[in-house]
């Protein structure tokens, strides 16, 4: 995982719009073994994130989408571009699902149980 100091953090050479803290929060997703939410098929609507309660995504999201962003047959609610595993702007992302923080448990309960103290 690497991380451009233009992409990282808040202040200092952090550039919108990619300044929030997000970059970092999706690449930390990544190495807590959560996926992109469109699977990473190529826009072929056949990936998962492996992840319950995730809609599946044609593809990455980019910008600031406006609700519903439909693909893959997804409606009525659409895309779930707001998620920190899509590719968004920093002002558009703010969440991860129950499932997949449940993911991120598991992950570090045993992957990364080094971090945890287990």
């Amino acid at each position: 995982m690497v991380i451009g100091h233009r992409f990282f953090g808040t202040t200092g050479t952090a550039s919108a719009p990619f300044n929030g803290g997000r970059t970092t929060t999706h690449e930390v997703g990544h190495w807590l073994n959560l996926l992109h939410i469109w699977g990473d098929d190529d826009n072929g609507c056949n990936g998962s994130d492996l992840v319950e309660d995730t809609p599946n995504s044609g593809g990455p999201n980019f910008q600031t989408p406006t609700f519903p962003r439909l693909s893959c047959s997804n409606g009525p609610d659409g895309d779930m571009f707001v998620n920190y595993m899509d590719y968004t702007d920093d002002k558009s992302m703010f969440m991860f699902t129950r499932g997949q923080v449940a993911r991120m448990d598991a992950t570090l309960d045993s992957a990364r149980s080094t971090f945890n103290g287990a």
